[in-house]
């Protein structure tokens, strides 16, 4: 990394100053030199001497008027780090002829950063204000109530402490900020210095103003603030440098007549509204997985469940014989007797019988679950956000396109959707233990045949099952039949839906017409005796459909049902 080099130069600007110059520069010494000298050389022509005559001075504007020269004055400010000698100047210290607009559009000067980038080096602002900034606060003083005219009475306040002091002198964060009125120039030495500027303008004879309190101060870098483009215009037409405000220091807009009105009205129609009901549809959502859509299922993947499933529950064919079960059970209480051939050979049968069966549930579990697979979760949340009841409310759920509703079953079931039961094994015939003083098989329960055996006698429950109970008025209930079968439209009621609680939960499972997307729309209105009008939502139901191999789908429903 080059080395950094601090360099001083002493330029002499027509005699009468001399300024030492300090710059930082990349490189080695000579190169930190010639760039100062190369950056400002020539300018010490374009400065005009110190003011010894007034004639003279005017033959001196007149010989740089119109020239390049005069370009050169709003690079004067750009000097940094400089030490005076010989009544030089200070360019820590910068002199703002401030807008009206500071005053009446900003925050307070105590209450800005005034840490902006062309602030940067300086470590004093000199607030100058100038007749016309004091003559536009006396009149907008007197404008009514307005933040305006409250802006301008305060400012006049300041002006008065000003005006007693002589100078006023606050510390700002890390800058010395000083208020003190600018000289008061004539309108006809403003005109005759300044021909480019209409005068008679307050903002063309502030700008006027200190044009030529810099031309008397060669020693201070002079700017105008504002944050009028207009005024920024009438500044660069006679080469003085300015200083935009910013946004950061203006205040917010104020509320005109108009705004207070349309906010009392807002506030108005928000009582009002809050003697009704709310209702709002939150947590809407469709599941992100996508449906599943499954092959078709073949008969080698049958025979392979098939296979699957015996090896889970193998044919016995192991049973035992007299002679092990004598030496096992050999009681005087007891005598045994083998399964007998036919036992045997009946399980047999019956075990290829529940083969049979289980392919056929196969079939019936593929179907269902199919079904299922190819369904999507729609859920949402029905809340009554208002400050009362919903009296009588119905809710209409639509879907539309190809898109059903699979009916409630499928989602009030424990697995999820209507699963036929698996046929069980039969058992493999283990012989008999009999008792010699009784001829009931051992482990039968004697209270199966006694006559007061009954499940009304052993639980109470069951005697009230089919009995009629009272609605829930904060329930839902189905308005129209309960549907059975896939549909499109869901009607139900609520005779009281309650506000302020946590709401109604709803999922509902929807299915389309095609293998490979479940496009549609659903609709959902609520309607009630006591609100204003019906709520509508509507939401547009997209979900691609995810194509997989059914075998394993059906292997592990398989496992779970054993």
């Amino acid at each position: 990394m080059p080395k950094l080099f601090r360099t001083s130069v002493e330029l002499t600007f027509n005699t009468t100053c001399t300024v030492k110059l300090t710059m930082a520069s990349q490189g080695d010494s000579a190169n930190a030199t010639n760039s100062v000298e190369g950056l400002y050389r020539g300018q010490h022509e374009a400065l005009p001497p110190k003011r010894p005559a007034k004639r003279k001075y005017r033959a001196y504007c007149e010989e740089i008027k119109g020239s390049r020269k005069i370009k050169a004055l709003r690079y004067v400010p750009m000097l940094a780090h400089a030490e005076a000698t010989e009544g030089g100047i200070a360019l820590s210290t910068i002199h703002l002829f401030v807008d009206t607009n500071f005053f009446i559009q900003c925050r307070k000067y105590d209450k800005i950063d005034w840490e902006i980038d062309e602030l940067e080096n300086v470590t004093e602002v000199v607030v100058l204000i100038s007749t016309p900034v004091v003559s536009e606060i006396d009149r907008q003083k007197h404008d009514g109530n307005s933040r305006r005219a409250r802006r301008a009475r305060a400012a006049n306040s300041l002006l008065g402490q000003v005006l007693e002091e002589k100078e006023l002198v606050r510390q700002v964060g890390d800058k010395r900020i000083s208020i003190k009125f600018a000289p008061n120039y004539k309108l006809q030495d403003l005109k005759r210095e300044v021909p480019e500027l209409d005068v008679d303008r307050n903002d063309d004879e502030l700008v006027a103003t200190a044009w030529l309190y810099r031309q008397e101060s060669q020693d201070k870098d002079v700017r105008v603030l504002t944050h009028d483009i207009g005024m920024v215009i009438s500044a660069t037409r006679c080469g003085l440098a300015y200083i935009m405000i910013p946004d950061a220091w203006i205040l917010p807009p104020e509320k005109d007549d108009k705004d207070r009105k349309i906010a009392r009205l807002e506030d108005e129609l928000r009582a009002f509204s809050q003697q009704f009901p709310m209702i709002e549809i939150s947590e809407f959502s469709v599941s992100g997985q996508g449906p599943i859509s499954l092959s078709e299922l073949t008969e080698d993947m049958i025979d392979q469940l098939e296979e699957y499933v015996k090896q889970i529950h193998p044919l016995e064919v192991a049973f035992p014989n007299a002679k092990f079960m004598k030496t096992a059970f050999s009681s005087p209480l007891f005598r045994v007797i083998p399964p007998t051939a036919q036992e045997i050979s009946d399980y047999e049968e019956r075990y290829a019988q529940w083969l049979l069966s289980f392919r056929e549930w196969v079939h019936q579990a593929f179907s269902a679950l199919r079904d299922r697979k190819i369904l999507c979760p729609i859920e949402f949340m029905l809340t009554n956000a208002g400050w009362a009841p919903v009296d009588h409310l119905v809710i209409e759920i639509t879907t539309h396109g190809n898109v059903e509703m699979a009916p409630p079953s499928y989602s009030e079931n424990e697995n999820g959707f209507e699963l036929p039961e698996i046929p069980h094994p039969p058992s493999a015939p283990k012989g008999r233990v009999v008792s010699r003083l009784d001829s009931n098989l051992f482990g039968m329960n004697p209270m199966a045949t006694h006559p007061s055996y009954s499940y009304s006698s052993l639980d109470p429950v069951f005697a009230r099952l089919g009995r009629d109970s009272a609605k829930d008025r904060n329930a839902f209930y189905w308005k129209e039949e309960k549907p059975d079968q896939f549909c499109q439209r869901w009607v139900l009621e609520c005779e009281e839906f309650r506000h302020k609680l946590e709401g109604e939960s709803f999922e509902i499972l929807v299915r389309g017409d095609s293998s490979t997307m479940i496009q549609g729309a659903i609709s959902i209105v609520v309607s009630g005796t006591n609100l204003r009008e019906p709520y509508r939502f509507t939401r547009a139901i997209k979900q691609p459909v995810v194509r997989q191999e059914p075998y394993s789908v059906m292997r592990d429903l398989v496992r779970e049902c054993f």
